[in-house]
């Protein structure tokens, strides 16, 4: 009987072990600053991917967080995020109705922006807004 109990323990162990080492040792950080605010009230809406699948829709992002916009600038920070490459997209919900609110030309009325970007109208390719997480990482989106 006590053969029996230490295989069970064995096994137990070794399985413990390996699902352990699936963890990431030491998971990155990400943090978004966001500047450019020029109203204040609502809240600052944040949607981090790690592929293209979703980009355009904003549907499926690895890691989304929303925060009170305050004052002139906003900061979200994004934990236990692996290594790698990733693109980032905010806007500034104003009314707090949850959307990006546009005009009637398709134009958006809140502000928005996105990671690595500098072009002022449109949204981009998801790979026109990677940037590299290695460690911790801060990042500015200047909204537009």
């Amino acid at each position: 009987m006590p053969r029996k109990i230490l295989q069970n323990l064995w096994i137990s162990t070794t399985l413990g072990m390996s699902l352990a080492l699936t963890v990431p040792a030491n998971a990155d950080q990400l943090i978004v600053d966001v500047v450019g605010i020029e109203r204040l009230g609502g809240a600052m809406m944040v949607a981090v991917f790690n592929s293209p699948n979703g980009w355009e829709e904003s549907q499926n992002p690895v890691a989304a967080a929303k925060d009170s916009v305050t004052g002139p600038k906003a900061r979200l920070i994004f934990s236990d995020l692996a290594p790698g490459a990733y693109a980032v997209k905010v806007y500034h919900d104003e009314n707090a109705n949850g959307l990006l609110d546009t005009n009637m030309l398709g134009i958006p009325s809140e502000g928005y922006g996105f990671s690595n970007y500098q072009r002022t109208l449109g949204q981009p390719d998801f790979d026109e807004s990677l940037i590299m997480l290695d460690g911790e990482t801060t990042i500015e989106i200047k909204l537009n």
